[in-house]
């Protein structure tokens, strides 16, 4: 028996971090009506540090944390979660490397006059901050947790959305922000292109003896990119201070390394980074997955807009992904806002969204895939060639900038979010 039908201005398919600013950005700035579907159930009410402050010697170490360009964080401290400051570790510093090799070069924030490059943050914590400021929004967010969008049936005013239970949503626009193997933009009929890397990634956090110093490292080894970025420090852990690691490897290198005891893992690590951050202490839950990068074939559908990794999914060398999808919710609620129309899914408004994304998802996917091949390559010439370019990169202030501006995430917007709110 079907339910009755629910209205509803836009549904967003995604509870996660992207879905979740682009609720609260069309929330807090307009009276438009909300659904939020995520095929997880509903939270457990919690602060975000008794994530990690339960007591338990090694739960401090089993986030996954994600880097929040400097653009990214005036964006979300706009949006409201004032905790930032408190659970997001700053970036003062980023430390480029070749493995094996003189060239190296160091960004500071400092030298742009702020206070801080970008911030690291665990996953759970900012998507617990997230949630915790919607919920002041309750009258105009309803939320549909444990559900799955089952069916879509569009027509030419409106868009339907069935989920499991045979509830039927109805908006002007859906937004898909359920991340790369999205199921509702595979019914959408949006087609995708992937690119294989033959690489996987380990994601882990580490303990260490020594103060990383709010600095960020990003180590190049002969297998592929290493980075340790600096997390807080958690409140019954004050002895210890942690990073945040992301390993490059070949799928066969990291089914072998997964493998290894911890202190075996500890071991490998130690010998592929060096002592830059002196001995590693500990290693927490160790994960791992394949770098495929994805690119949808177009933004866009009938009443569909896609957004963050149902759009594009990055290699993690740059530490961009995130960036990027926060991005496109700052492009898609100021057009909407701009437009002034009740029908906010009109051709029109998605049209401009995917027109003015595309310049720079198209311009960071293809710099992504660049230092994927430039810092993956043994070849003598090339290997030669970067390193020079590490070393005198501190000898030209003007090509720091740009590179300092990009890792900042300020290019290809204007911050409209954090500007207008």
């Amino acid at each position: 028996m079907n339910k009755a039908e629910q209205s509803f201005d836009l549904v967003i398919a995604g509870g996660g971090a992207v879905g979740l600013s682009l609720a609260l950005a069309i929330v807090k700035q307009s009276q438009l009506k909300v659904a939020l579907i995520e095929a997880n159930q509903s939270p457990e009410a919690a602060t975000p540090r008794s994530e990690y402050s339960s007591g338990d010697d090694s739960s401090y170490l089993d986030l996954r944390s994600v880097a929040l360009s400097a653009q990214s964080n005036q964006m979300l401290t706009a949006l409201g979660l004032t905790g930032l400051s408190e659970f997001a570790c700053p970036i003062s510093h980023i430390h480029v490397s070749d493995q094996g090799h003189l060239g190296s070069s160091t960004l500071a924030a400092q030298e742009y006059q702020l206070d801080a490059l970008g911030q690291v943050i665990e996953l759970p914590v900012l998507v617990n901050l997230l949630q915790n400021e919607i919920h002041r929004y309750a009258k105009q967010v309803t939320f549909f947790y444990g559900q799955t969008i089952e069916q879509l049936h569009k027509s030419s005013g409106q868009i339907d959305v069935i989920l499991g239970d045979e509830q039927r949503l109805s908006a002007s626009l859906l937004a898909i922000a359920e991340g790369g193997n999205s199921p509702t933009r595979e019914k959408s009929g949006i087609e995708i292109q992937l690119k294989d890397y033959q690489q996987s990634a380990i994601v882990a956090n580490v303990a260490l003896y020594e103060d990383h110093n709010n600095t960020a490292f990003e180590r190049f080894t002969q297998y592929g990119p290493l980075a340790l970025l600096p997390l807080t420090t958690p409140l019954q852990q004050a002895d210890s201070y942690r990073s945040s690691l992301v390993w490059t490897l070949s799928q066969k290198q990291c089914e072998d390394v997964l493998a290894l005891s911890d202190e075996e893992f500890i071991a490998r690590l130690q010998d592929e980074f060096g002592y830059r951050l002196g001995k590693i202490k500990a290693v927490g839950r160790r994960s791992a997955f394949p770098l495929i990068q994805s690119k949808a074939l177009q933004h866009i559908h009938h009443r569909t807009a896609l957004l963050g990794n149902a759009c594009q999914t990055l290699h993690p060398i740059a530490g961009q992904g995130l960036n990027l999808g926060l991005r496109d919710v700052d492009e898609l609620v100021h057009i909407i806002l701009a437009e002034e129309t009740l029908d906010i899914g009109q051709y029109r408004t998605l049209q401009r969204y995917q027109q003015n994304r595309k310049n720079d998802q198209g311009r960071l996917i293809s710099a992504t895939d660049l230092l994927v091949h430039t810092f993956s390559n043994l070849y003598p010439p090339l290997v030669l060639g970067r390193n020079l370019a590490l070393g005198i990169l501190d000898c030209h202030p003007r090509i720091k900038q740009i590179l300092a501006h990009h890792a900042m995430g300020f290019h290809g917007t204007s911050g409209k979010l954090h500007a207008k709110l």
